[in-house]
């Protein structure tokens, strides 16, 4: 275990977070004087703390796989994916969708993302009910091929965990489910949005089977497995996964703001901090100490998936973002309380053993 001081872990992050925050304040001051620069010094933190707290659960998860990688690939993970976290998702990728979406060239939709708010914020929610599909079958994805493993021996909530592990005996259990919720969501779908939504939902599953396909050709085993024997397929795994939990986030932005770089930095800060968190789990060996930590995130994945398919449904929670990262906490909150009291337990029944012996 590091016997590094815990801010060490989050330093880099932070240097980068203030000269962030003092790009916003810039941007806000010479727009509107010291009040325009309070505002969105403010907007541009509120964005960070809450993209922070929703993806908590990718910290953990991430940390699963990143712990059994190679040092080469954990710098890979630190250096290449997080410029692909921050600049690839938070700034090119939203600019690909008003291409694509706009049908226009790039340099357009760049014009329009950084000069033209309002008309940036009606693309990006048109493309809500696609990006919601892909994200959340994929991450649907994810966290079914956890719960169905039939070699899972940790279970938080055992009466569902162990039934799904009995599930996962069966063929294509994973497929069959997500197919099956997919096609659920889509029946409360209008007509004329059950194309997108199911395009973009099969666009997730095809990403997550091909990832699958490597992991196979690799060795096979589940993801944590492969990361160790591949690093490239462990950093790809990574990568989409980070990128789909992201997706809710650059959209659910524009409840706050419809200004393309406040969203950039803000949701950027947030990914530095989730790549910091995910070392430092890593690192002070979290994971091991607190055994229910792993699949609380899960169950946090599937909270979000089930988030994100009412979103496309057209029914939002109460509080948005607030309230999803709230959630994420209550949850991942749980995992640890519960944790602690089980080792408690274990280490009492261990204790009063070894005075019989």
């Amino acid at each position: 275990m590091s016997q590094r001081s815990t801010i060490s872990y989050f330093l880099e992050s932070i240097i980068l977070s203030v000269l962030g925050l003092a790009t916003a304040f810039f941007l806000g001051f010479q727009s509107g004087g010291m009040a325009g620069g309070l505002a969105f010094l403010l907007t541009t933190t509120l964005l960070a703390c809450l993209e922070t707290s929703v993806s908590l659960d990718n910290a953990v998860v991430n940390a699963t796989v990143l712990r059994v990688m190679t040092p080469f690939w954990r710098i890979m993970f630190l250096t290449v994916g997080i410029a692909i976290a921050v600049f690839g998702m938070r700034i090119l990728f939203p600019i690909l969708i008003i291409s694509v979406a706009g049908n226009m060239e790039f340099g357009q939709a760049w014009i329009i993302a950084t000069t033209r708010p309002e008309e940036y914020r009606h693309i990006m929610e048109g493309s809500h009910l696609g990006i919601m599909g892909f994200g959340g079958t994929f991450l649907l994805m994810v966290a079914l091929t956890y719960f169905l493993n039939k070699e899972k021996e940790t279970h938080w909530l055992p009466v569902v965990e162990k039934l799904l592990v009995k599930v996962g005996g069966v063929d294509n259990a994973a497929a069959s489910m997500a197919i099956g919720l997919v096609m659920v969501t889509t029946m409360f779908l209008p007509s004329t949005e059950k194309y997108v939504f199911l395009i973009s939902s099969l666009s997730g599953f095809a990403v997550h089977a091909l990832i699958d396909v490597l992991k196979h050709v690799v060795g096979g085993g589940d993801i944590a497995t492969v990361a160790g024997r591949n690093g490239l397929v462990g950093f790809l795994y990574l990568e989409v996964l980070d990128s789909s939990f992201s997706f809710d986030g650059v959209v659910a932005a524009f409840a706050i703001t419809n200004k393309f770089w406040l969203i950039a930095i803000g949701l950027g800060i947030g990914a530095l901090f989730v790549r910091s968190m995910t070392v430092f789990l890593v690192a002070k060996g979290t994971l091991d100490q607190y055994k229910y930590l792993e699949p609380a995130a899960f169950w946090a994945i599937g909270f979000l998936v089930l988030v994100m398919f009412m979103s496309a449904a057209g029914h939002h929670l109460p509080g948005g973002e607030v309230t999803t990262g709230l959630a994420s906490m209550v949850i991942l909150g749980a995992g640890v309380l519960t944790s602690i009291f089980q080792k408690r337990i274990e280490d009492r029944l261990r204790a009063c053993q070894q005075k019989t012996d």
